[in-house]
């Protein structure tokens, strides 16, 4: 059960990338796909999907996040919003284009982060 909650993640978290990168070169380049509702679905519903299965995978794994021992996931948990929001001000059309171009990089830096507290497990900011 582990394994394929896991992976099902995982590939959420791909979904979600993807369809951020191809939104934001749509937006860019002036595509009609850019502001279509089925690619604001589906992305919004893929970034839903990531934190509920890794909730189940919290729940799963008994992960506390409010523990000393599990700052880590308190601090991805924290990233992850801190991603949403940089995406949605980056997808945003009336958002000055400096300023967008701005939050697709910080984006990016948040996931890095994540990907960072996901492997090592250790938190970076919350040291209790």
């Amino acid at each position: 059960m582990y394994s394929i909650l896991k992976h099902a993640h995982l590939t959420f978290i791909l979904l979600a990338v993807v369809m951020f990168i191809l939104r934001f070169y749509w937006l860019k380049s002036g595509h009609p796909n850019s502001q279509k509702a089925v690619y604001k679905k589906i992305h919004i519903h893929s970034n839903v999907t990531i934190v509920v299965l890794g909730i189940v995978l919290m729940g799963l794994l008994h992960f506390n996040p409010l523990v000393a021992s599990g700052y880590w996931l308190l601090e991805k948990l924290i990233a992850f919003v801190a991603y949403f929001i940089m995406v949605q001000v980056a997808l945003k059309e009336q958002t000055k284009s400096h300023i967008q171009w701005l939050t697709f990089i910080g984006a990016f830096g948040w996931l890095i982060f994540i990907a960072k507290l996901a492997i090592t497990k250790q938190a970076i900011f919350l040291v209790g």
